[in-house]
């Protein structure tokens, strides 16, 4: 016989008004035992859930024995489906409500970024307060604090935690999910230690260099940028002496040769700040003429020759009657050029006395040489070419002309074509492996503007024939550098990149030094004059010729020892001549 309620639903809608009362007292009876008001919900964790949930489910099942009394005693009928249903929606919704805020900054926060600052004064202060302008739902988490702060003593700054200490970023940036890591400021060794610490993660490495702004002016925009391999080798700057430079290139006529090069498009674009009368752009290479004469801006010509053709180097220079020359044309890749000896002769040495000679016939006032540190006591033929052109600069005293000489002696310049870096920066998208020739080599670096500001600099101090080195702070371990721009890569050296070792080349060094006999000092504190003394005019330009004689009938051996005796250098033995020792060793 079927139940006599089941032939009459409303029957169970009359009990469940009577009902639903006491229903909603108990759950709020339930809610405030556990605890679950009085909360900012926006800043719930999963036990404030936990909470609510267990309140609720309490709650419903209260309910439900109370049901099952009232059916068995006074015939009360609550549906049990409708009871079960009910305790679902109510923790459900319940939650919803509570959590609402929770839920929408936790949507908003994961398309934005959890930012770990580096540094614990005013300006990371300001900057964290500013986060928020790097992209929309970025937020600061904490800080690292730098060594002059001991979070022992400080444990906020702008009311967010400072979680530990440079050295235990690693961690940090793990236990706290972080994306990004932003390091405030241009400290060289808090940088290093940087990605140092985040070799093995996957936080993406930031920096902003311009601190200061932020700090004085709230308007100053945040330039927030990735950290490069520039900010793991930078020092203090080269201050260069603009009255000075703008009094010498001012309303002049300027040639660059080697001017499509990476040293030279960069000095051409500087000149140009100083108004020059003119500047004319010298080189062999059309495409790098046409490709750098896209980024300049002012009065220029091109000029495609050859230094090493003497009559067209002449006949340019009585056209344009330079004033002041850049000499930037060269051949730099130490082993290619060991195995073509005469083709650095006639580049580096031949050219270099075609421009100078070119130059004094023509009134020229001003002459820099763009050198190398592969100069001092070279062991490559590259290196020996330099030093004999250094040699040439210094033989302008001897000269019966009103022209000041000198030569500058640069390091490795950051991404000039064909060096270490881009080498390696494209060995690492390809996937690898890197490429390094001794775990113990080491090199100077310098940007590339640092060096062009360093010869407008030269020229200016310049006197009579000075050779001008920069004090460029403390070698960097080549092994160490790949490394770096690995993780700059956001990849794990000997995980995702291999690093192989493939032995010293032909010519090269394990260090290189910056002079042998000593540095003094002159008006700028991070420029030197190097003591460099050369033999009697006569006896130079005389080997200078025997050089280019034998490079001309591509005697390599007779090169090389020319080389050898004129430089004081090492160069490969086994190829040379026996001769009589070195000339060059009272003044190298």
């Amino acid at each position: 016989m079927l139940d006599p309620l089941v032939l009459d639903p409303s029957i169970y809608w009359e009990a469940l008004l009577i009902a639903l009362p006491f229903i909603v007292v108990i759950h709020i009876a339930a809610n405030a035992v556990a605890g679950a008001y009085g909360h900012m919900w926006e800043h719930a964790s999963i036990s404030e859930a936990a909470r609510v949930a267990a309140a609720n489910l309490a709650a419903c099942a209260v309910i439900f024995v109370l049901s099952a009394i009232g059916r068995r005693w006074f015939g009360f009928v609550v549906p049990v489906l409708t009871l079960a249903v009910g305790c679902l929606l109510s923790v459900l919704m319940m939650g919803l409500v509570r959590f609402r805020s929770r839920l929408f900054s936790l949507k908003k926060s994961s398309t934005g970024s959890r930012i770990l600052v580096v540094g614990s004064g005013s300006e990371a202060a300001t900057f964290a307060r500013r986060a928020s302008e790097i992209e929309e739902g970025g937020r600061v988490i904490g800080f690292v604090s730098d060594n002059g702060t001991n979070p022992a003593s400080a444990k906020r700054l702008a009311d967010l935690p400072i979680l530990g200490r440079i050295d235990e970023i690693h961690d940090i940036v793990v236990e706290n999910d972080i994306d990004e890591v932003v390091v405030v400021g241009t400290d060289l060794a808090r940088s290093r230690a940087v990605v140092d610490q985040c070799v093995d993660n996957d936080a993406r490495l930031r920096i902003l260099p311009a601190a200061g702004d932020v700090l004085r002016d709230s308007n100053a925009p945040l330039d927030v940028r990735d950290i490069a391999v520039e900010d793991l080798l930078v020092r203090q700057a080269v201050e260069t002496d603009m009255t000075s430079v703008a009094e010498l290139i001012e309303g002049k006529k300027v040639v660059v040769t080697g001017g499509g090069g990476s040293i030279g498009a960069e000095i051409v674009r500087q000149v140009l700040e100083f108004s020059p009368a003119h500047v004319w752009v010298l080189d062999r290479d059309e495409t790098l003429l046409h490709d750098a004469r896209l980024n300049w801006d002012g009065p220029i010509s091109i000029v495609l020759g050859d230094v090493r053709d003497a009559r067209a180097i002449l006949r340019a220079f009585e056209r344009i009657g330079p004033e002041v020359v850049f000499h930037a044309a060269a051949l730099k890749h130490v082993p290619v050029l060991e195995e073509d000896p005469e083709e650095a002769v006639m580049a580096n040495v031949v050219g270099t006395r075609n421009v100078i000679e070119a130059g004094s016939r023509t009134g020229m006032e001003r002459f820099v040489l763009i050198s190398t540190d592969k100069a001092v006591a070279p062991t490559s033929v590259m290196g020996a070419s330099k030093r004999v052109a250094e040699l040439l600069v210094k033989s302008g005293t001897e000269r019966k002309d009103d022209c000041v000489y000198s030569a500058v002696r640069f390091g490795n310049v950051l991404g000039s074509r064909g060096s270490v870096i881009p080498t390696f920066v494209s060995q690492i998208k390809s996937g690898g492996p890197v490429t390094v020739t001794d775990p113990e080599m080491t090199r100077y670096f310098m940007t590339v503007d640092e060096a062009v500001q360093l010869v407008l600099q030269a020229s200016a101090l310049s006197q009579e024939s000075e050779v001008f080195v920069l004090d460029m702070g403390e070698p960097v371990n080549i092994e160490d550098l790949a490394r770096r721009l690995i993780r700059l890569a956001g990849l794990t050296p000997g995980k995702d990149i291999d690093i192989e070792y493939t032995g010293r080349r032909p010519g090269e060094k394990l260090t290189e030094i910056l002079s042998t006999n000593g540095l003094e000092d002159t008006t700028n504190p991070k420029i030197f004059e190097v003591g460099l003394e050369p033999p009697g005019a006569h006896i130079l330009f005389d080997l200078v010729a025997d050089l280019e004689e034998a490079s001309s009938v591509g005697d390599k051996e007779k090169v090389v020892t020319i080389l050898n005796k004129l430089s004081g250098g090492t160069l490969d033995r086994k190829r040379a001549l026996e001769v009589d020792p070195p000339l060059a060793s009272s003044w190298s």
